[in-house]
């Protein structure tokens, strides 16, 4: 159809339509609230999962879907259903044919209305226990969430990071996938499988006519992972959280890393209402920003590069689809939270977008059109006709005047390719195996990867594939033709290829050395991944000795937990000849299968920052461990000296506790980085190593942070010595600064007051400096319980006689010692007067941070002042530790982490938000952070919200922010509360103006 425009603007009005759109409200409370997902079906009809729990929520017979129709044309919903009643946690799904296939955790259902009088009277379980229902601690947050459905037929599901325990399909196949992902079904709930592993929180899964998936991934809070767009391929894996720190190279690339966010909804438009690229695109929605997302998309090998440019502004933008005449539907989480928000509130808005003056094709009645009319449909250039007029084709069953003109779709040149690709996949769902052999005899390049795809796309449908046909694809011009061809080739269990998939990988694992930014080269990594699943261990040991394939059959090889592999890497690392780099490859691939994967223990998964040092969520010992352990022993003690280093670091990586290995000679700085617990040797050797200029940046680094190990008073002057000196260090200014200010929010200090003011009182300005100011900050903070409080401010106030502690007043910007800098200037030491006189200036040029205390405000005045005041961020800076906040949030992705990660907080959140989150905490607690009440065999109780999960190790941190380590063999239970750990009272201490500088500097923040 020809468009009337070629041109349109897409620079988005604020919480408005588009430009070149017109945009209504469709659908608003309380027709329909708190929208989690919508669907469009084809006619138009709108079915808008509505839960009044959110994320967080737990309350039973809250949710329903509601379907919304526009009967008079002007484009509002004027019919509301309550199509399903009753449901628990609706996530998101399609509505496709007469059918709405749904989620809601821990099933997946499809729903019909076969009376027609608009509530579902026929309901089918596909699959039970698809990630965790109201039962689980975290209620329905990062379960499971939406589906749809490819033209290939199989329904695609998002999985959240709660991952899938045991999920069983209605033919009784069982499947589990620790974490997150996309898992397949096929529409009547049999042959499972998941699809690809290890994303984070994906809500939504984005299908293009040509059967690519996408999705718009969850930030982790400051551990690294920002929000991601994905490709998705057949056995892609994605790294959260096992691989994506350490093991870089073994998952694929996103698409995009776009910092803070939180991903939603995600559609591949194709549909012919809309100009230009605008309606051949990938669309993404981000809760977060509250923007829906266009990227455009740039073949690159097997995969995409992406854009990104802002389409559409809305407060929280939850999901968005389209139906068959080609009008777009958004769905907002306007006015909510991430829970109920009582009587009265409004919360949500459906808006439907369409273009003025587009003409577009009105949807017909599929079921009343002949089966003619219907082929011409499988060819249209709307990817919803498409999919509606294969299901009505596949309802009506097998005709040979159908199979026929299917084929010739196939075959014709002139057709669209989406058309064939559609008619590809009609047939082989109509006929099976059946179907295989007439598809394979279709010799056109252009439809190649479509027919490999469809051939091996059912592993019960693999009579007649012909396995040298895909062996022979793998030499294709054409990288997806070959990328279908390594996929189809592990799917037909064809061992006999992997000659060919070392070859293959390797060529592009070089290729892929010289990327460019955003690039990813994709089949390299399926070589990988099937050499794996098909155990292929000969012709990798082999491949091995070559290092022109070495790196791709190594890699295979890690997947393999097999005695043979073992002897095989032994005999290689044991030869005469072995060069260095053959060595350290070797024993990198043996250290990984020293342990293999342990049992999934419920209990301690899930966490909002699980342990991300990989390669395993669990290491645990297998058969071979003890052989594994004895050839890493004896290749260390043929490695030259000079090889030591790296080859111990490969071994902790892979979480092999050195100090169990008889290495012979070592070198003591990596036995004391590699040991769980420090004597005073190895405080010696850390601090060393750490003040040693000559070293890399990230071995003192880790030096440092090391020394927490030991034993608090004795390696504290260690630790202020350390950080004085990168202070004055050229280049390590502003790291050291951050780890200062890691060091003086501490909670743990407080038991070490008497030691800082040791410090504070006899060592350097420096050293006296950090100890002043971790005493000032504590004499000022509401965290700190109020004895230590005041011993610390009797410290404070006894006339300090130490340069370092009008360095820490400057540094802190600190009031209220007037007396003390005035018995300074009057001493008869001129450079203590000198300093003390700085500091009386520096105070004094200073803007008073007037007005009125936010104690003796209420919440509104507070708002309604600090959305119209504009404060002093540095001000803000120093305010945010002195009030405490640091103790529990980071704000740089090199800190330690500990609660929700505000490093990009300005970008992530309105200012409303932020000042909301401070006044009034558990409105607004983030997700992943809600307060825990661990109970312990002794009878004990620990009470705040955990950060780390590892090795049978819980660890929490309390309201003061002091972490505990709790073995996890010894919890009791756990409750989650439904209260934030953060007091409501925090900023009572501040006036209105400093109150002001602190959501300033919040609002600065947007690493």
């Amino acid at each position: 159809m020809k468009l009337p425009f070629l041109v349109l603007a897409l620079t988005p009005f604020v919480h408005g339509a588009p430009a070149g759109f017109e945009m209504t409200n469709f659908a608003e409370p309380l027709r329909v609230e708190y929208p989690t997902a919508l669907t469009a079906a084809a006619d138009g009809t709108v079915y808008v999962s509505a839960d009044r729990n959110g994320s967080l929520g737990k309350d039973r017979d809250v949710g329903k879907v509601v379907s919304c129709r526009d009967t008079d044309g002007d484009g509002k919903a004027d019919e509301f259903f309550d199509f399903v009643p009753k449901i628990d946690s609706p996530r998101g799904g399609h509505f496709v044919g007469d059918t709405l296939y749904i989620i809601h955790p821990p099933l997946l259902s499809s729903f019909r209305d076969t009376d027609g009088d608009g509530v579902a009277d026929e309901h089918k379980v596909l699959l039970e226990n698809i990630g965790f229902g109201l039962n689980h601690p975290r209620g329905s947050d990062h379960t499971t969430n939406g589906c749809r459905m490819g033209i290939d037929g199989w329904l695609y599901i998002a999985v959240g990071d709660f991952g899938m325990e045991g999920t069983t399909g209605t033919d009784g196949r069982v499947v589990t996938m620790r974490g997150g992902g996309v898992a397949r079904v096929r529409p009547d709930g049999t042959q499972l499988e998941v699809y690809s592993y290890h994303t984070r929180n994906n809500c939504d899964v984005a299908i293009s006519p040509y059967l690519d998936l996408f999705t718009r991934d969850n930030t982790n809070d400051g551990k690294g992972w920002d929000t991601r767009v994905h490709h998705f391929t057949n056995g892609s894996e994605h790294g959260y959280p096992r691989l994506y720190k350490n093991f870089t190279s073994e998952a694929v690339k996103p698409l995009l890393d776009v910092g803070g966010g939180s991903g939603t909804g995600a559609l591949y438009l194709h549909e012919p209402g809309f100009p230009g690229e605008v309606g051949d695109q990938l669309y993404t929605c981000d809760w977060t920003t509250g923007k829906i997302y266009r990227h455009p998309l740039e073949a690159i090998e097997a995969s995409f590069k992406a854009g990104q440019e802002e389409f559409m502004n809305l407060e929280r933008a939850v999901d968005i689809d389209v139906d068959g005449e080609s009008r777009l539907y958004v769905c907002d989480w306007r006015g909510g939270r991430f829970r109920y928000a009582g009587e009265g509130v409004k919360v949500g808005m459906v808006q439907r977008l369409t273009i003025p003056g587009m003409e577009v094709e009105k949807w017909p009645d599929l079921t009343k059109m002949g089966d003619a009319g219907l082929l011409g449909q499988v060819g249209h250039r709307s990817a919803v006709r498409r999919l509606e007029a294969q299901r009505e084709i596949l309802k009506r069953g097998q005709k040979p005047e159908m199979a026929e003109g299917l084929m010739e779709m196939i075959q014709d040149g002139d057709v669209p390719l989406y058309g064939r690709v559609a008619a590809i996949f009609t047939l082989k769902q109509l006929y099976g195996s059946k179907a295989n052999a007439p598809l394979m005899e279709c010799g056109d390049p252009e439809v190649r990867e479509f027919v490999l795809r469809a051939v091996a796309d059912r592993r019960d449908q693999l009579e007649g594939a012909p396995v040298q046909a895909y062996i022979d694809a793998l030499d294709d011009e054409n990288a997806r033709v070959r990328l279908q061809a390594v996929i189809g080739l592990g799917r037909l269990g064809a061992k006999q290829a992997a000659p060919g998939l070392i070859k293959l990988g390797s060529k592009t694992w070089e290729e892929r050395r010289h990327l460019g930014e955003g690039e990813d080269y994709r089949i390299p990594h399926a070589c990988v991944r099937v050499l794996g699943g098909l155990e292929a261990w000969e012709a990798c040991l082999e491949a091995v000795k070559n290092p022109a394939t070495r790196q791709v059959a190594l890699q295979g090889l890690q997947l393999m937990h097999k005695e043979e592999v073992v002897e095989g890497l032994e005999q290689l690392l044991m030869h005469e000849g072995v060069d260095e780099e053959l060595r350290f490859d070797v024993m990198s691939a043996l250290a990984r299968l020293c342990f293999t994967e342990g049992e999934w223990d419920k209990k301690e998964w899930w966490g909002t920052r699980p342990d991300d040092r990989g390669p395993y969520f669990a290491v645990a010992e297998w058969s071979g461990t003890p052989k594994v352990k004895a050839i890493l022993e004896r290749g260390f003690s043929k490695a030259p000296k000079s090889e030591h280093g790296r080859i111990i670091d490969v071994m902790a990586k892979n979480r092999i506790d050195i100090s169990t290995l008889d290495l012979g000679a070592r070198d003591p700085l990596l036995m004391a980085l590699g040991s769980a617990e420090l004597d005073q040797a190895g405080v010696t050797l850390l601090t060393g190593a750490a003040l040693d200029e000559g070293r890399p940046w990230d071995v003192r680094l880790r030096c440092y942070r090391s020394l927490v190990r030991g034993e608090s008073g004795k390696v504290l002057k260690n630790r202020i010595e350390i950080l004085s000196k990168w202070a004055d260090e050229e280049g390590r200014v502003e790291v050291a600064e951050r780890e200062i200010a890691d060091f003086i929010s501490s909670p743990a200090l407080v038991l070490e007051l008497e030691g800082l003011h040791e410090i504070a009182l006899k060592e350097n300005a420096q050293m006296s400096r950090i100890a002043w100011r971790t005493l000032l900050s504590f004499s000022q903070s509401p965290l700190v319980k109020v004895g230590f409080k005041e011993q610390a401010l009797k410290m404070v106030k006894n006339d300090p006689r130490q340069v370092g502690f009008f360095l820490a007043l400057q540094d802190l910007k600190l009031r209220g010692f007037d007396e003390q800098i005035e018995a300074a200037i009057d001493s008869d030491n001129d450079t203590l007067i000198e300093e003390a006189t700085r500091t009386r200036e520096m105070l004094a040029a200073l803007s008073v941070a007037g007005g009125k205390m936010v104690a003796d405000l209420s919440p509104e005045e507070v708002m309604k002042a600090a959305m119209e005041a504009s404060g002093d961020v540095a001000r803000g800076q120093v305010l945010f530790s002195q009030q405490g906040c640091i103790a529990c949030h980071a704000v740089d992705q090199d800190a330690v982490q500990k609660g929700p990660y505000l490093g990009s907080a300005g970008g992530k959140f309105t200012r409303d938000y932020l000042i909301e989150s401070i006044l009034d905490p558990n409105k607004v607690v983030a997700q992943g952070f809600q307060t825990e009440l661990i109970t312990l065999k002794d009878g004990s109780v620990q009470m705040g919200f955990v950060t780390r999960e590892e090795d049978g190790v819980i660890e929490i941190r309390n309201i003061a922010g002091v972490a505990t380590e709790l073995k996890a063999s010894e919890v009791v239970k756990r409750d989650h509360q439904s209260t934030s750990m953060m007091p409501p009272g925090l900023a009572a201490s501040l006036s209105l103006g400093e109150f002001v500088d602190l959501i300033d500097y919040m609002g600065s923040l947007k690493k």
